[in-house]
């Protein structure tokens, strides 16, 4: 593969490895967020991570600008990789979108607004998943595509 296609996948993978870490504050449980002892517990920063979700939008929006400023022959190796990567960086934005949504539908319940109920946040969790599943199915192909290529080194 070109320098460019890999620097392409590079950026991608940053870029989810960050969008993970925010997934993990928001959704993940821990004894932090179950226990709320003074000292221990500490609150989710929900307006940081929807500037930071904010920041990853931003990101993507580049990487498929690289994409298609690179503009490959559809036919080649690298091509084919790319379109199958544009793909998984559009389901990418989509799941962040989804992601920001409803960070900020609990940011403003702590901060009072009571009209995102338990029912809500499940009916968005459910279109999020959703979501994430099909740009993670697409993730897949890439990494069969990235493996098959070191395999063939």
């Amino acid at each position: 593969m070109q320098p460019e296609t890999l620097e392409i996948a590079r950026r991608t993978n940053s870029v989810l490895r960050q969008y993970m870490n925010i997934q993990n504050d928001l959704f993940k449980p821990s004894l932090r967020k179950l226990i709320r002892l003074p000292g221990i517990y500490t609150p989710v920063d929900y307006q940081g991570n929807r500037l930071a979700l904010t920041a990853i939008s931003v990101e993507l929006e580049d990487i498929k600008r690289s994409i298609r400023d690179f503009r490959p022959d559809n036919e080649s190796e690298d091509g084919k990789f790319l379109i199958l990567q544009r793909a998984y960086v559009s389901g990418m934005a989509r799941a962040v979108s989804c992601v920001k949504l409803i960070t900020e539908k609990l940011y403003q319940r702590s901060m009072g607004n009571k009209e995102y109920s338990k029912k809500d946040y499940g009916e968005d969790i459910e279109v999020f998943k959703k979501v994430e599943l099909e740009f993670l199915e697409i993730g897949l192909k890439l990494n069969k595509i990235i493996h098959e290529k070191q395999q063939s080194r």
